[in-house]
């Protein structure tokens, strides 16, 4: 289809051809018919103007040369418009520029009392924020502190706790006092002359408490009895029970001690003997339990005694005369005075005044840390006043500096367009002297013209030569028409031409697709080869697939089987413990059982051997005890007879988990091990690499400020719980931080770290976006020179506006604007110039 409308449009064309090459033909007809009256015309011309050859070729001449003196007259007219234009200008910008340089003049005294004011609260504000830091000093020294003192509290509170936990596990019926099972079986006897402990017979104040127990020691668990005899029996007595050992101290036997002089000096409380309240019966008694032991304060008045007295602080430190001495973070003796309060309640006291201690110090704390917030806030406050009302002061200064600058500029201008003005003027006069002979020149001439034009009227010259004229009109106008008709031809041909080719293309694209279509049914057939290909393979994947589900589904079951044998193992293992919990329970029971009745047996055999032959009982009597007797040992059957080797079983699983955990102990032991060596030497690492660069930061600082800068860590016991900061002190100025500086100075100090590091541990490159955008001419030229130095170990890339830096650059890289506003890049190479001063080689920006 597409061809067939293509041919139309080539039949359609050529008939337009064919009618435009017949209108072209009428054309060139009616030329030749113009030509030939043009040269009729021409003919009369010719023989008319013979006679007044001379005549018209002087007329043509004068009005050649009055459009020349007219041209040139304009000429000089458009030049003096333009120097009217340039001095009407030039007095505008000379008017301009003194109003200028007058508001220029008038700024200035206004700008430098606005610094002077600037000054003098820039001088209030540094007061202001230097009084702020040293509260913020203060406060954070003050918080250190709590912060110290809560961690003690915590940690004394963690030590009472667990001495308390202790007590509590250890305390007894009577009060916190857990005596061994020989005292208390010789207590709960109701054998005449027992007394008691020498812990129930006295009483002592809370404040003495501590350290009359420790010098008693474990004497407060010795009996007190009447006499020796009675002390014989008590002891025959836990013999005969396998009961264990006691200490019985007989009143009879016990004489009170006279105590030596009480040192006259501070620190000094009094006799451990003096302290305690008892009954007078048993002075001896306490005589000899306390002995002549001096309480004293501290152990720093203890050690100036020693070895004079046995003395005991009342933190329950104790120092003998010998010279040893015990003491350390847990105190006193593990028996308690029950007359007055018992240890566990004081310790309980104590960590009840430790926790209100604690208490009261976290509310200081957080009081000192709202503080704290608030001064920060406040100090932040004044730091950025001092920053804006130093930048204000900067502002104005250069501004200042600016207007100066500008208005030297204005008065350069103001003279260069002054000498401009008089040299227009001087160019005016002259033009308009020239103006005024133009004039002359060109009113001669057109008298004359006047002259020769009125000799030509009379004649028939002038109506020939405008026919000849309109003749000629006429013949431009049909060979204007003529070229269009060839134009339209052309135009013709060239869209047959475009058809033909179109026509061609189509051709070309139909043999083309059916190419592509014979290839496309090969493809298709070798696509369905694979597809079929490809279903067989995905038949067989899916049966793989499907036995591989049926064996998952296998596995899952098995899986969940041994699952379940293993919760059935646990649970069978947990019954086991408890089976074993239960028989060492049953075990125990029994043991005490047997130990009651072997006492009873004991008891009953004591009394046989007291009793006569008269007083022992009938034989019924005694089958009635027997059967008593009997009735009690079947209450406790059954009898696990397994429970032993179940015992046995379940100690050698123990015994293996101890030895496994025992082996889990050692390796993470080892691992702490490793992990304290690893963060020792990552710890000593860091701080070897802070050191270096520490140095290199004072040293370049110095060199780049004139002042000295330092880095320092918040935490230096554990760096890596803390931040690093950098406290710096330019020239003339007080130490500060960071945050508190200037741009300019900040730039200095960051430039400072970074090449620090760079001269520790150099890397192969930087990249520098206007690192010097806030320094001064003498700064940037400072690090330029640094710049320079450590670009031997690397390469630098840096964008900058200051000479400084290029200047030292080895290759300079500008962007430029170009006329039709698209940017350019241009490179200069500047390592190989030689120092004469030539303009260095340009290069391609990508070289």
């Amino acid at each position: 289809m597409k061809i067939d409308r293509k041919q139309e449009t080539i039949d359609e064309l050529e008939s337009e051809i064919r009618e435009t090459k017949v209108a072209k033909s009428s054309v060139a007809a009616d030329i030749q018919e113009k030509e030939a009256e043009l040269a009729e015309v021409e003919a009369e011309i010719d023989e008319v103007g013979d006679e007044f050859e001379e005549v018209k070729n002087e007329l043509q001449d004068r009005k050649a040369e009055l459009e020349e003196a007219k041209s040139e007259k304009n000429d000089l007219q458009r030049e003096q418009d333009r120097l009217l234009d340039e001095a009407r200008r030039r007095s505008n910008e000379q008017r301009e520029t003194k109003e200028e340089i007058e508001e220029a003049k008038e700024r200035i005294p206004d700008l430098e009392d606005e610094i002077d004011d600037l000054r003098l609260e820039l001088e209030k504000a540094q007061k202001n924020r230097e009084s702020i830091a040293e509260v913020v000093d203060d406060l954070r020294a003050e918080k250190r502190e709590l912060g110290a003192a809560i961690d003690d509290l915590e940690d004394e509170i963690s030590a009472a706790q667990q001495e308390y936990a202790e007590l509590e596990a250890k305390a007894g019926q009577s009060g916190d006092t857990s005596y061994g099972r020989a005292v208390t079986s010789v207590l709960n006897t109701d054998v005449d002359g027992v007394h008691g402990t020498v812990a129930q017979l006295g009483a002592v104040d809370a404040e003495y408490a501590t350290a009359c127990e420790t010098a008693a020691g474990g004497r407060l668990a010795n009996v007190v009895v009447d006499d020796d005899r009675v002390g014989q029996r008590c002891i025959e007595y836990l013999k005969s029970r396998n009961a264990g050992r006691a200490t019985f101290l007989p009143l009879t036997e016990m004489r009170q001690r006279s105590l030596p002089s009480l040192p006259d000096r501070d620190g000094v409380v009094a006799f451990a003997y003096n302290l305690v309240d008892f009954d007078p019966e048993y002075a001896g008694v306490f005589s000899y339990v306390l002995g002549d032991t001096l309480v004293v304060e501290d152990i720093e008045t203890a050690r100036e005694l020693m070895g004079e007295f046995r003395i005991v602080t009342l933190e329950g430190d104790l120092v003998e005369k010998s010279g040893a001495m015990t003491g350390g973070s847990k105190s006193g003796s593990r028996y308690s005075f029950e007359g007055s309060d018992g240890k566990l309640e004081r310790v309980a006291a104590r960590i009840n005044e430790l926790e209100d201690e604690r208490q009261s110090l976290r509310e200081e704390l957080r009081d000192v840390e709202e503080r704290l917030e608030n001064a920060r806030d406040r100090e932040t406050d004044a730091a950025d006043q001092v920053r804006e009302i130093e930048t204000e002061i900067e502002g104005g200064e250069t501004e200042i500096a600016e207007i100066e600058d500008r208005i030297g500029r204005l008065e350069e201008d103001l003279a260069e367009i002054e000498d401009e003005r008089e040299a227009v003027s001087d160019e005016m006069d002259e033009l308009e002297e020239r103006i005024a002979g133009k004039n002359g020149t060109i009113a001669d001439i057109e008298e004359r013209i006047a002259e020769l034009e009125a000799e030509v009227e009379d004649s028939a010259l002038p109506d020939l030569t405008a026919e000849a004229e309109s003749i000629r009109e006429d013949i431009d106008d049909l060979e204007r028409r003529k070229d269009d008709l060839d134009a339209d031809r052309n135009e013709l041909e060239l869209e047959k031409e475009y058809a033909s080719e179109a026509i061609e293309e189509l051709h070309e694209e139909i043999e083309a697709a059916q190419n592509r279509k014979a290839e496309a049914k090969e493809e298709i057939e070798e696509y369905e080869d694979r597809i079929a290909e490809k279903e067989a393979t995905l038949e067989e994947k899916e049966a793989e697939i499907a036995e591989l589900e049926e064996e998952l589904a296998d596995l899952k079951e098995e899986r969940e089987a041994l699952q379940d044998a293993a919760s059935a193992a646990r649970e069978e293992r947990d019954g086991a413990r408890e089976r074993v919990n239960a028989v060492e329970s049953d075990l125990a029971e029994c043991r005490e059982e047997r130990d009651r009745l072997e006492w009873e047996i004991e008891e009953l055999a004591a009394q046989v051997e007291e009793y006569d032959p008269e007083e022992v009982p009938d034989h019924e009597e005694v089958e009635a005890e027997i059967n008593r007797l009997e009735g009690e040992m079947a209450a406790l059957e059954p009898v696990n007879m397994l429970a032993i080797e179940e015992y046995d079983r379940v100690q050698d699983e123990l015994d293996d988990l101890q030895d496994r955990k025992g082996t889990l102990v050692e390796e993470a032991e080892g691992i702490r091990d490793r992990i304290e060596t690893y963060e020792a030497r990552k710890k000593e690492t860091f701080m070897d690499a802070f050191g270096a660069i520490d140095e290199q930061f004072r040293d370049i600082f110095e060199r780049l400020s004139n002042g000295t800068g330092r880095l320092h860590l918040e935490n230096e016991d554990d760096p890596f719980e803390g931040g690093l900061t950098m406290k710096a002190q330019p020239g003339d100025k007080p130490i500060q931080r960071l945050n508190a500086m200037s741009g300019g100075e900040k730039s200095l100090t960051a430039l400072a770290f970074i090449f620090a590091i760079q001269r520790h541990n150099p890397a192969p490159f930087y990249a520098l976006d206007e690192v010097d955008a806030f320094l001064d001419a003498a700064n940037a030229d400072l690090v330029g020179e640094m710049v320079d130095e450590l670009a031997a170990e690397a390469q630098f890339v840096v964008v900058s506006h200051r000479s400084a830096m290029l200047d030292r650059s080895d290759r300079a890289i500008g962007v430029t604007m170009q006329d039709d506003n698209v940017s350019a890049v241009t490179g200069i190479d500047l390592s190989t110039g030689d120092g004469d001063g030539d303009a260095e080689p340009e290069v391609p920006a990508d070289d």
